[in-house]
């Protein structure tokens, strides 16, 4: 898919968001997503990947000023108008896994690992320019996982949390970054706002590492 079909069919699927934003109870959809309200009480309020965001029936907006991707409005007026409730899982799995078909040797496999690839490439084996970046985003470190690699929490979105693993190199493997979801995730937002998440951290994530200057350097198809 080119660029400018992709660029087209991510505008489109934000727009559908921002419709169903617009006709939500913010107050009602804040308390049940664990977001607190601005001081008007109109409006959601979140820190998504190291900004303030403000999100409401007329939109998503900054409050720097600064200017909010189609792919975050996306996630975050999805987010708030999901009709999900309960807790997210404490368990971590990779997006594969959320789509209810993957089994056998390919479990937990999928081409949307794709979109977190541009991780790999770019930080390479340096783990101390991955950690800072990512906590310079606001993640949490929480130590080793079960299958030995450096994990970060983000928990910008409470009941959406998302966690990157850092693999470092061994003597048979290259290192390896990896991007999961709660086991339950797919119960609070769609796929594909699985998958613009993952754009979106990997984006944030090369740029607060100053790895990339424009966000459309790792961008794919997805949608």
């Amino acid at each position: 898919m080119s660029k400018a079909k992709t660029n087209a069919a991510r505008l489109a699927y934000c727009e559908t968001q921002l419709e169903n934003l617009a006709g939500i109870g913010v107050k009602s959809q804040a308390e049940a997503m664990g977001l607190a309200l601005d001081e008007t009480g109109t409006k959601a309020k979140v820190r998504f990947l190291g900004s303030d965001c403000l999100i409401g029936n007329d939109g998503v907006t900054d409050v720097a000023r600064r200017n909010v991707t189609v792919d975050a409005t996306s996630v975050l007026a999805h987010y708030l108008a999901s009709k999900g409730r309960g807790e997210p899982s404490s368990e971590f799995v990779p997006i594969g896994r959320l789509t209810g078909i993957a089994s056998g040797a390919s479990a937990g496999t999928s081409p949307s690992d794709q979109l977190f690839k541009p991780l790999g490439d770019k930080f390479g084996s340096d783990y101390g320019a991955f950690s800072k970046a990512a906590l310079a985003l606001g993640a949490r470190h929480a130590g080793l996982s079960q299958a030995g690699a450096q994990s970060f929490v983000f928990g910008d979105l409470p009941k959406l949390p998302v966690r990157a693993d850092f693999f470092e190199a061994d003597e048979e493997f290259d290192a390896e970054i990896k991007i999961l979801f709660p086991s339950n995730a797919t119960a609070f937002v769609m796929y594909e706002v699985l998958e613009l998440y993952i754009m979106c951290l990997t984006v944030a994530l090369l740029m607060a590492a100053g790895l990339i200057n424009d966000p459309e350097d790792c961008q794919a198809s997805f949608i």
